[in-house]
């Protein structure tokens, strides 16, 4: 089994859950999705305020 790198990995699985179509990665409005600020290989920045950026964390439990 390969290893992917983690911005690999993640572009994977957004391309997945947009069915392979590259140009809905770049749409997607799935603002509730952890990977969302990763999509299209960007990395939010560190003290970067995550809400605004459409990341919000979930509590564990």
């Amino acid at each position: 089994m390969k290893v992917l790198r983690p911005l690999k990995a993640m572009r994977m699985k957004c391309l997945d859950c947009c069915c392979g179509q590259v140009v809905e990665v770049r749409l997607c409005k799935a603002k509730d999705c952890t990977l969302w600020p990763y999509r299209m290989g960007k990395r939010p920045e560190a003290g970067e305020d995550t809400e605004s950026a459409g990341y919000v964390e979930k509590p564990n439990g």
